[in-house]
């Protein structure tokens, strides 16, 4: 979903920063939509890539 579906506002837009928690499974966010929608996302934590390796 890359927007609102109430009112098509677009995802990667937030309008509004409510909170953001880190939880044990990532970060947690909660927004507010232009319309004023209140979104939670969610953002897990991954292993991430390696970038370099030393000895």
């Amino acid at each position: 979903m890359d927007e609102c579906p109430r009112c098509g506002w677009p995802q990667s837009k937030i309008y509004e920063l409510l909170s953001r928690h880190l939880t044990s499974e990532g970060v947690v966010t909660y927004t507010r939509c232009a319309c004023g929608a209140v979104q939670m996302r969610v953002q897990p934590f991954d292993a991430g890539r390696v970038v370099t390796v030393g000895d």
